[in-house]
């Protein structure tokens, strides 16, 4: 599981900076564009759309790395016992809401299929498919972080998750 959810992190990685410098670019390129009154009537449409993407996939990569913000002043205080037990409770409790999210997006996503961008022609369902899409890879993610709860494991936190036996060379 490590691997795969290795694999899905470098992923969204590449794709979530190609579409944060994509942002950048359009609405860089469209201000300057209209300043010439020749606007890029497109530009805000996509942007909106990558903006959405990158959103959801900024969601996971933080859950991967652990750096979603946490309030333990209290709960290092507890035994490690019931730590652990608030730790597997908590990550169950998180599995719920990408269960739930990843239902409901799939309903919004097939609801807004007709609905077009005016400027793109294309379906709204685009930007509304990165909830359920990107709900299923916290599922993977809130579930291996709990199966490394449950081993007793360390679980990455704050830099790139380490995975056994599998080095990139650049």
């Amino acid at each position: 599981m490590r691997k795969i959810n290795h694999f899905i992190f470098r992923v969204e990685c590449v794709i979530g900076t190609i579409m944060l410098v994509s942002i950048v670019l359009l609405v860089f390129c469209a201000a300057i564009a209209r300043s010439f009154h020749h606007p890029i009537t497109w530009s805000m449409d996509l942007a909106q759309l990558f903006f959405v993407w990158v959103c959801m996939l900024g969601a996971d990569i933080a859950l991967k790395k652990c750096a979603h913000m946490g309030v333990d002043i209290l709960v290092n205080k507890f035994p490690p016992a019931l730590q652990k037990g608030l730790s597997i409770f908590s990550y169950t409790l998180c599995m719920g809401f990408a269960v739930f999210s990843t239902y409901w997006g799939i309903y919004l996503t097939m609801q807004n299929y007709l609905r077009t961008y005016a400027t793109l022609k294309i379906s709204y369902s685009f930007a509304n498919s990165a909830v359920p899409i990107v709900s299923c890879l916290m599922i993977l993610t809130l579930l291996e972080q709990l199966i490394n709860v449950i081993r007793n494991r360390q679980i990455a936190t704050e830099e790139e998750p380490e995975v056994d036996s599998l080095e990139v060379e650049a």
